[in-house]
């Protein structure tokens, strides 16, 4: 995944905004696939591509599948993100069909930047909080005679 960020980073100082929508594309699939695969505790596998990741976390949401998720992703960015893969598969439609607009591919590109920050900013707190719950503190015996064999 580190490798991905100087990588849109230098397509989008490029004017390669396509590429830039399409690693953008990938990284949030990653982290959405991520969050679904720590909070249901199985991998949704490959085949789980970005708008399933959206459906599937805003189900989590609303079901209140864990405290983390809801707490941490808003239902806000969630319909953002969606939007956005709209927005993005719209393009690469009319790609086939007529001339699309550098300022559409630009602003397709930013716009994914924008929410790949805030969901990472997102992802980074829940994480941090879901290793802390698995942390467990070892109990501390205080007494002797409670140790049982």
């Amino acid at each position: 995944m580190n490798r991905l960020v100087p990588r849109a980073g230098l397509a989008l100082k490029n004017e390669f905004y396509l590429e830039t929508s399409m690693i953008v594309s990938l990284m949030i699939e990653r982290k959405l696939r991520n969050v679904i695969t720590r909070v249901e505790n199985r991998n949704p596998g490959s085949g789980f591509e970005i708008g399933k990741c959206v459906k599937r976390l805003k189900y989590l949401i609303l079901k209140n599948a864990d405290p983390l998720i809801v707490k941490y992703f808003e239902i806000r960015l969630i319909d953002e993100l969606r939007n956005w893969k709209n927005y993005r598969n719209s393009i690469l439609r009319d790609m086939c069909e007529i001339h699309v607009t550098r300022n559409r591919m630009q602003k397709m590109a930013e716009d994914g930047i924008v929410l790949m920050q805030e969901l990472n900013s997102s992802y980074k707190k829940f994480k941090l909080d879901w290793k802390k719950g698995l942390i467990k503190k070892p109990e501390i015996i205080t007494n002797p005679d409670e140790i049982t064999a």
